[in-house]
């Protein structure tokens, strides 16, 4: 579970509470913007430990590095080619994208909650695969943050109780990290082909950062194996080759 800029200490120890009740134990806090104080510890009781745990960053780049799924809890309308899941569907596939990952390999599935009065921001939306959606009253579709954390841990305790384990997979998933390293190569590559239109400095700067953000999207959805990956690292590689005179 990742909680992104969250400015209160009671929802964290709630957050924190309602992961132990539900068997989950990592949790990741993104430039929090409360401490885990004597109010997170106490409304967490038991789940202290849990909160001594926890992993503290500074951007979700970091949050998400080792994951190879990532999905973002938001019930805004954006404009952004996600696929929406409710949240009884999403459990299954979280359970079945973490029984994928063979043991002992460092692949995570996140979970991304937004802060209490914004929600997630487009950049932290931007890290994520998919976006799980918490049916409730049309009238008034407002979920605390611990509210929601409780939610969506409930419905994955209850898919991972149900559901099939099925065999280990052989081929890892990528990670957000190796798919960044892989995007920072192609605009590397492409800016170097003069491939981003537009003036040289702030606008062509700017229609690459847009487009690598749709590249990035493409590639989140496609969800590739880490040996898909290195497929395309050496197609790249084939590409920037310096071509051999044909003569020698």
């Amino acid at each position: 579970m990742v909680l992104c800029q969250t400015s209160m200490a009671e929802n964290i120890g709630a957050a924190a509470r309602a992961m132990k009740t539900m068997g989950l134990s990592r949790l990741v806090l993104v430039a929090p913007r409360a401490a885990v104080d004597d109010k997170a510890r106490s409304v967490a009781t038991h789940a202290a430990a849990l909160l001594d745990g926890a992993r503290r960053v500074e951007t979700i780049e970091q949050a998400v590095a080792d994951s190879v799924a990532v999905w973002a809890t938001t019930a805004r309308s954006r404009h952004l080619n996600l696929a929406v899941v409710d949240g009884r569907t999403a459990a299954g596939e979280i359970v079945s994208q973490a029984r994928a990952v063979p043991e002992g390999s460092p692949g995570r599935v996140s979970i991304l909650f937004g802060a209490e009065r914004t929600g997630l921001t487009n950049a932290e939306l931007g890290a994520a695969d998919r976006l799980l959606a918490l049916d409730a009253n049309p009238d008034y579709p407002v979920l605390n943050l611990a509210q929601a954390v409780q939610l969506v841990a409930y419905e994955v305790f209850h898919a991972a109780g149900v559901s099939p384990g099925g065999p280990l997979a052989t081929d890892l998933p990528a990670t957000k990290a190796e798919l960044a390293t892989l995007c920072a190569r192609l605009e590397a590559a492409l800016g170097g082909r003069a491939f981003f239109p537009g003036a040289a400095g702030e606008e062509r700067e700017r229609n690459a950062r847009r487009l690598m953000q749709r590249v990035r999207l493409l590639l989140n959805r496609a969800q590739p194996s880490t040996d898909e990956l290195q497929i395309l690292h050496g197609m790249l590689t084939a590409l920037l080759r310096v071509p051999r005179d044909r003569d020698e």
